[in-house]
């Protein structure tokens, strides 16, 4: 008597494999109306296996009508694969927090059978039924994945984990949340100081914008941050000597329009600066594309990029590969979480001597670590 085990080759993530997945007919296969089959039901010893092992279980099955008797019984599983992945940005600092996130559930093989029993190998159980007990296999192929905070960029790895046109996708996402306003004011500076734009980067924008950011010298020992840093420069407390002229906000249709003044042009009022009569407030020194400006909503001296400047660092940021929004340089690995598992949709079939299939009801599910 022997258990005739059947080789099969897991080949995960080529074609032949996907062109397996699709979908199996059970129930076409179970019988016609009227047609009698082996009737069967099984369990699993445990529903987690680790990869490259086996799971055992034991099936019972009756073949109770004439012109047959029990030949074999198959177990068969389907191969099913999920994977889960996200992306953090970390090139804008702690004040901006964003994460891509990815989820799929595939059927990797559809339903093929594993391991052959032969009817030889059941005992007759309970005064009405055969049962056979065995082990089914699990290729080590379906080892869990994990790619986690990485401290070496792999593009090859990234591009088998993570679906075509995530980083895209997410470098479109950060991109646009930095400069469509001025909520991510904080993180918009601390990418331009963090990131070592090239001469030639700075010059096309600025020739393509008419503006004039500076160019910074990249060579230095912090990779010309201090000076960027400097370069994004604003007020912070009040300060008449800090004040570079006056501003109040004109509302037309119901939208508001910030107006300058110039600081020769505003008078002492008893409670304020004015202007033709309406009230203004301070401008401060700051960097050329920065609106530094006391807010009488605050309290509080606040500061924005102005937003005629912003389609030139949009433009700017379009510079930036996606491994680098990802660089944690505190920690010094990329931001990338990625889970793939494995598990079994498992079956039991019993056939007669006639080659009519029964299959148990229950599917198995089995996880594999």
């Amino acid at each position: 008597m022997k258990l005739n085990y059947k080789t099969l080759m897991i080949a995960l993530g080529i074609g032949a494999a996907m062109t397996s997945c699709a979908k199996h007919d059970i129930i076409g296969e179970i019988a016609v109306p009227g047609q009698k089959v082996p009737t069967c039901y099984w369990e699993v010893g445990s529903t987690v296996c680790k990869a490259g092992e086996s799971f055992t279980f034991q099936g019972k099955y009756t073949v109770d009508y004439e012109g047959a008797t029990p030949d074999h019984s198959i177990v068969w599983y389907r191969v099913n694969r999920e994977d889960a992945a996200t992306a953090s940005v970390a090139l804008a600092g702690a004040t901006m927090s964003y994460s891509k996130t990815y989820s799929a559930n595939d059927t990797m093989r559809a339903y093929q059978p594993i391991v052959t029993f032969s009817h030889s190998l059941a005992q007759w159980v309970d005064g009405h039924n055969w049962a056979v007990s065995g082990e089914v296999p699990v290729s080590r192929t379906l080892s869990p994945v994990t790619w986690k905070e990485i401290p070496t960029w792999d593009q090859e790895k990234f591009d088998s984990y993570y679906p075509a046109g995530f980083a895209q996708e997410f470098n479109d996402a950060v991109i646009d949340l930095l400069t469509k306003d001025s909520t991510y004011y904080s993180a918009l500076r601390t990418v331009y100081i963090n990131r070592p734009f090239t001469e030639e980067q700075i010059n096309a924008v600025n020739a393509k914008y008419g503006v004039n950011l500076p160019i910074i010298d990249n060579t230095k020992e912090d990779g010309g941050a201090a000076d960027r840093s400097d370069a994004w420069f604003y007020t912070t407390v009040a300060s008449d000597a800090d004040i570079i002229g006056y501003y109040y906000i004109e509302t037309i249709n119901e939208v508001g329009y910030y107006r300058m003044v110039a600081k020769e042009d505003a008078v002492e009022g008893e409670d304020g600066m004015y202007y033709n009569g309406v009230r203004v407030y301070p401008t401060y020194n700051a960097a050329d594309w920065v609106f530094c400006r006391y807010d009488d909503n605050t309290g509080s001296i606040i500061s924005t990029v102005k937003p005629e400047w912003m389609p030139a660092f949009k433009d700017l940021l379009t510079q930036i590969a996606f491994s680098e929004w990802i660089y944690d340089s505190s920690n010094q690995y990329y931001r990338v979480d990625f889970s793939r598992k494995y598990s079994l949709s498992t079956q039991f079939r019993v056939y007669d001597s006639n080659g009519q299939e029964g299959i148990a009801t229950d599917v198995r599910e089995i996880s594999i670590n």
